[in-house]
Order: C-alpha cells, then sequence, then structure tokens
C-alpha cells in the first residue's frame, strides 16, 4: 500500500502546477460574473464559451477524472498535507455539482 501511495504522490507532485492551473481556471469561469457586462455581453461571453467550455466539462466530470481528482483530494489531505491542493480540489468538487 504503502509503495502505491509513494508512486500516486510522486505522481501528483510532478504534475502539481499544472492541476492546479487546470482547477483554478475551471473555478474561475464557473464563477466568473458575466451578468455584469450587462444582458447583450452576457449572452455573447455564454455563447463564446459554451462551446469551447462543454467538451471540457464533459471530461471533467468523466468517472475516472473525477476518481483521479478525488485520489488526489485524499493524498493532499492525509498523506501529502498540502493544503493548498486540499482546497482547490474541494472547491473544485463544490463548484461542479
Amino acid at each position: 500500500m504503502d509503495n502505491v501511495v509513494g508512486k500516486f504522490g510522486s505522481l501528483v507532485r510532478g504534475q502539481r502546477t499544472p492541476i492546479e492551473m487546470v482547477l483554478l481556471a475551471l473555478i474561475l469561469i464557473n464563477w466568473a460574473p458575466t451578468e455584469v457586462l450587462g444582458p447583450t455581453l452576457h449572452s455573447k461571453m455564454n455563447s463564446v464559451l459554451g462551446p469551447v467550455l462543454s467538451p471540457v466539462k464533459s471530461l471533467m466530470s468523466h468517472v475516472f477524472v473525477r476518481l483521479f481528482l478525488w485520489l488526489i483530494l485524499l493524498w493532499s489531505c492525509c498523506f501529502a498535507k498540502d493544503m493548498k491542493l486540499f482546497f482547490l480540489v474541494a472547491i473544485y468538487f463544490m463548484s461542479s455539482r
């Protein structure tokens, strides 16, 4: 078990920055207050971002991607004590519902 956690931990440590950047981008886009732009620009933003974000949201909601993120959540909390990564993944899970 310890060997599996070690290998998974080295994988996550090596890819920590890209994982954090993707999660940050998805959280910020999801919570962006585009309504402030007015009805016309709000609808234009949705029409531009819709075709781009739809495949990304579909990929991120896949069961294996969610499992991988859940394992990162568990690893960052219990083994690495990396609270920055833990909170990013937790916020992503809460905002993707």
